[in-house]
């Protein structure tokens, strides 16, 4: 039996796109192992101990809520962008996580 050809109606086929390109990633995230896009600035934040990045939401996962509420109070304070983040793994070393 031989295929059957039938035209769409409102016009001719047309060529499916190309897919998007895979962006360059670099490391994954340490707590979601989600790859961290590197054109991914928004969120990301970066211990700066170990310069190990994460996704904000994963950063914060993994501190307690203290920490966090300290943060969005200092956030919602000043206009400034420059703070020091210790992940959970550098916290642990210190015994700030105990």
């Amino acid at each position: 039996m031989a295929a059957r050809l039938i035209a769409l109606p409102g016009g001719r086929p047309t060529t499916p796109a190309e897919p998007p390109r895979k962006p360059v990633t670099s490391a994954p995230c340490p707590v979601c192992t989600y790859p961290i896009r590197s054109d991914e600035f928004d969120d990301i934040l970066q211990c700066t101990r170990c310069h190990t990045a994460a996704h904000g939401p994963c950063f914060w996962r993994m501190l307690p809520l203290s920490e966090w509420l300290d943060y969005w109070a200092w956030l919602n304070e000043t206009d400034e962008l420059d703070r020091e983040y210790a992940c959970a793994a550098c916290r642990q070393l210190e015994g700030l996580g105990k």
